[in-house]
């Protein structure tokens, strides 16, 4: 074998070498961003599920026509987001253990005329499975709070 086609082999190699390098640590990068973004996304679909539940809350108000209960209301932040497998705290059944909690708070701002909010709060456990690792748990935390539209009775 001549010494030019000897330093030609080499070369390849090293380039091989070099790739396999780099394209691992690429690869975990891209994954790590991936997992990330799924993250985000649970997020966002609670926070948007928090919101559509204190918007069905607010219409349907205690001093309302058909006032929601707090299983209903919960029940409406359940159903927007099936995919991360919430639970309501105020459902039958649930003995008071669920993901999502919703609440009617006086308002500290207009306590005077007796308005009150209404406040949907959804805790997530979101669980990283990270290959060759042990697991990460990311504790998501999305609140909504809104004014209700009919006021108190008098």
């Amino acid at each position: 074998m001549t010494v030019e086609r000897q330093k030609t082999l080499w070369s390849r190699g090293q380039s091989a070498v070099e790739f396999a390098m780099v394209a691992t640590a690429f690869f975990l990068f891209i994954s790590g961003v991936m997992m990330m973004g799924d993250a985000v996304l649970a997020y966002n679909s609670m926070s948007a599920a928090a919101d559509e539940a204190v918007r069905y809350a607010v219409a349907n108000g205690p001093n309302s026509s058909s006032p929601a209960t707090q299983a209903t209301i919960e029940q409406v932040a359940v159903s927007i987001v099936p995919q991360l497998h919430l639970t309501c705290t105020g459902c039958p059944g649930n003995s008071g253990n669920g993901n999502v909690t919703s609440s009617w708070v006086t308002d500290t701002n207009m306590t005077a005329s007796g308005w009150q909010d209404a406040k949907v709060v959804i805790n997530y456990p979101y669980v990283l499975k990270i290959p060759f690792m042990s697991s990460v748990t990311l504790n998501l935390t999305a609140t909504s709070q809104m004014m209700e539209s009919q006021g108190p009775s008098n």
